[in-house]
């Protein structure tokens, strides 16, 4: 048997989430992703197309169209009614506060959690200006006695930090005003994590990753052919340990590419003819078996994220158009809006209230959500049975004063 080259068939799964203590900060991810889970579910939602469109999707609704002031107690509280608007209009130098909220969707959807930077006056008595942070930039610091994380770190590639040094910056207390700045790190409770909180769909992350995995075999065997389904027997001698490997590697660079080095069988013998075989490995019935894992993988992730219809994210499940399936576009909307995103969307707006209740400027907001398919009919035959303002409400649009 030491006459076979070894080849690298092993399988990958996707890294165990854990909390590792270090020296300043707790490190997130392990293995080959050590302190870089983050990281781990971008590339991830970035190369699995099922997975990112289900993510996006979410992120979308979550967001909605706008987020608004609810008109109960606007009279009664003009002043705080203006001074709230104002915020929404410019959250900071750049952005909305609805800007700064598409961002934190995405991070919550993608992440399980979203990191806001907080600027208070120099008076301290406000916080006048509110950022994004991307979560993967995120780290927490040690928590103290009481178990509480009072620092979080922040750096722009935690893979390197020699040149890209974390930084320190307070964690969100409003009974502390000392600095600044501070860092609000929120997200959903996670079972088995203390500092940190995981997405809602990682029982389905080893599916995103086979959905990867074949994504990359399927571009591979369309780009070349040598892509690692040969056994080739070199029937000129044994040579060394040494020699066998550099000839293995040689093959895998000129043939195989990056992605497939190391996907083919080497041997080598004794004969007088001197001329390797190549033998190809055939797989029997590989279109079904690709049809059929396909399958599987789009409906474990869609499980996963607790889709209710494929239909909701441009995934058809079967050969029928769009146009007869409106009712069911709208009944799944409101099933995933009340089970899957309104526990988001309440979680951020509550959230927001700890900061504007500092502003004294607390009132009731809520998100705009607008439904996949708003109506059915043409505006001729809505004219013809509605009036205006039944018209201007079903397509969600503001009452005329």
């Amino acid at each position: 048997m030491e006459n076979i080259l070894s080849v690298d068939l092993s399988s990958s799964t996707s890294p165990v989430v854990e909390e590792v203590r270090g020296k300043d900060w707790i490190e997130y991810g392990t293995e080959e992703w050590a302190n870089l889970y983050p990281q781990f579910l971008i590339d991830l939602y970035n190369n699995s197309s099922t997975h990112s469109a289900i993510i996006n999707t979410t992120a979308g609704m979550i967001s909605g169209d706008d987020i608004i002031i609810d008109e109960d107690g606007k009279e009664e509280n003009v002043d705080r009614y203006v001074k709230l608007q104002n915020f929404f209009n410019y959250a900071n130098g750049k952005e909305t506060l609805h800007e700064v909220l598409q961002k934190v969707a995405l991070d919550f959807k993608l992440q399980g959690a979203f990191a806001l930077h907080l600027i208070w006056n120099k008076a301290k008595t406000e916080i006048v200006e509110i950022h994004h942070v991307p979560c993967e930039r995120v780290r927490a610091g040690i928590p103290n006695a009481m178990g509480v994380v009072d620092t979080y770190y922040v750096s722009a590639d935690w893979s390197d930090t020699r040149d890209n040094i974390p930084t320190p910056i307070a964690a969100f207390n409003s009974n502390d005003r000392t600095g600044a700045s501070q860092l609000l790190y929120s997200g959903l409770y996670s079972p088995n994590m203390d500092v940190y909180h995981t997405p809602d769909y990682l029982a389905a992350n080893n599916w995103a990753l086979i959905d990867q995995k074949v994504a990359e075999y399927m571009n591979n065997t369309i780009s070349n052919g040598f892509s690692g389904s040969y056994m080739i027997n070199f029937a000129n001698g044994v040579p060394t340990q040494e020699e066998r490997i550099s000839l293995e590697r040689n093959l895998a660079a000129k043939f195989s590419g990056s992605s497939n080095a190391g996907k083919m069988v080497i041997t080598f013998s004794d004969d007088k003819t001197r001329t390797p075989d190549v033998i190809p490995i055939t797989v029997s019935n590989q279109d079904k078996q690709y049809l059929a894992l396909q399958e599987l993988l789009v409906q474990n992730i869609l499980t996963g994220h607790r889709v209710v219809s494929p239909l909701l994210f441009g995934i058809k499940s079967d050969g029928s158009g769009l146009g007869s399936n409106v009712d069911e576009l709208n009944a799944a909307f409101e099933v995933y809006l009340n089970t899957v995103v309104k526990g988001f969307q309440v979680h951020i707006l509550r959230v927001l209230a700890k900061i504007f209740k500092i502003n004294d400027m607390d009132m009731p907001i809520s998100f705009v959500q607008a439904k996949p398919i708003t109506t059915q009919f043409t505006i001729d035959d809505m004219r013809s049975v509605m009036t205006q303002e039944e018209i201007r409400e079903e397509l969600g649009l503001a009452t005329l004063k």
